[in-house]
């Protein structure tokens, strides 16, 4: 028996009706074009907008002017800059700058204004062509040399660090670099840097000097010594001889500080710290070999006893305010050091003649020191010592402090 399976299918259901299919052609064609012209206005804005940027046009002042006008003005600018002529420099400069912000033009602003000793326009045009190229070496090391020149070592540092992580073979950056790490209390970076120096110069005498000022100030005499030593070797120099001499008597070496003080003696008989310094010397070995003798001899004297015991507070403290006026007239401290203090032992005979000079408790920044112990030397003569005082000398500590009126 063969069995018919029939469907009823409604065959118009898959068949389009020729208006309702024109309608939606129609309405294809429709969004495609509306597609089309929106994507069209899109890119027209983004070129334009491109274009007018990098090689259209834009108006400056009511002026229709284009990327090549800024590049002609970029190049009128940097011929009148090498001619030394500024003020056009400028005019061109800014005329660039209006149409394109150019770091360069920037830079090259913050110079001239350097040079017309601006110091804050150089800064603010410096910073603007930051802002564009952070990186930027030239702006960077022009900030850190005005910040330094400023005694703002803390910014010195910041922007010198970046100018420097840019020229890692550059003495000369590296150096300002590591002294401004210097004076604003890096004084671990400030070693790092110096040492690298001296692995791209091992014979520049200032980075020995600086690590040794460094291991000094830290009351390191003997690391500060082998770098006094080493600077001494490539070079002579008075300061530097003198630093070594101190080291050698701090660490009991009076011999070689005596040895040393005579050969700075020998090229400048007035150097006062060197004279200061072999008394000292000389004196300590005196004392040390008068120990010894009574030690030997067994022997004590009447004046002896007298030295040993303690002076009368009243007579001393009469004495020091006899000198402290005209020490605190002679001083005059470095500029940057109103946080800075020191403390100095200086010894009188009876004469009133100084017989040594050194620093006590260092300030931690060798100008300083250094602005002390001359005002030390520069009060000689002093009174003689009063004779109720029983003592042939008298070691006096004076502490030198910017904060403390006289």
């Amino acid at each position: 028996m063969n069995f018919k399976k029939e469907f009823d299918i409604d065959k118009d259901f898959f068949t389009e009706q020729p208006a309702v299919h024109l309608k939606r052609k129609l309405a294809l064609k429709v969004f495609l074009f509306v597609l089309i012209v929106t994507l069209i206005i899109l890119c027209y804005f983004a070129f334009s907008s491109s274009f007018n940027t990098r090689f259209g046009s834009a108006n400056v002042n009511g002026e229709q002017v284009s990327l090549k006008d800024a590049n002609n003005f970029f190049f009128d600018a940097i011929s009148y800059y090498e001619d030394g002529n500024y003020e056009k420099a400028l005019e061109y400069f800014n005329k660039q700058i209006q149409i394109v912000d150019d770091p360069d033009s920037y830079c090259y602003i913050g110079k001239i204004y350097l040079e017309q000793n601006d110091e804050a326009l150089a800064i603010e045009y410096f910073k603007n062509a930051l802002k564009f190229k952070p990186d930027m070496f030239e702006a960077n090391y022009e900030l850190g040399k005005i910040y330094y020149s400023l005694n703002d070592f803390k910014n010195a540092s910041k922007y010198l660090t970046l100018a420097s992580t840019q020229r890692l073979d550059n003495v000369e950056v590296l150096t300002l670099t590591a002294e401004s790490y210097r004076q604003s209390g890096r004084a671990d970076d400030a070693i790092k840097l110096f040492e690298q120096i001296l692995a791209l110069e091992p014979t520049s005498t200032f980075a020995n000097i600086k690590i040794g000022e460094i291991y000094f100030q830290r009351l390191q005499y003997k690391k500060a010594s082998g770098y006094f030593e080493e600077a001494l070797f490539i070079s002579f120099d008075e300061n530097t001889a003198l630093m070594l001499a101190k080291c050698y008597f701090e660490l009991g070496s009076l011999e070689e500080a005596i040895s040393i003080a005579d050969e700075i003696l020998a090229l400048n008989k007035d150097n006062k710290q060197a004279q200061s310094l072999k008394r000292a010397a000389e004196y300590k070995m005196g004392l040390s070999k008068k120990d010894r003798e009574q030690k030997e001899n067994k022997t004590e004297d009447v004046d002896n006893n007298l030295q040993q015991m303690p002076p009368d507070p009243n007579i001393v403290n009469a004495y020091i305010k006899d000198i402290e006026m005209s020490i605190k007239l002679n001083w005059t401290p470095p500029v940057g050091s109103n946080l800075k203090k020191a403390t100095v032992k200086f010894t009188v005979n009876k004469d009133g003649e100084l017989v040594s000079n050194v620093i006590y408790l260092s300030s931690g920044l060798i100008e300083f020191d250094k602005s002390v112990l001359d005002a030390i030397e520069m009060s000689k003569p002093y009174p003689p010592l009063p004779e109720s005082l029983g003592r042939d000398t008298l070691d006096i500590l004076f502490t030198f402090d910017y904060n403390v009126n006289p």
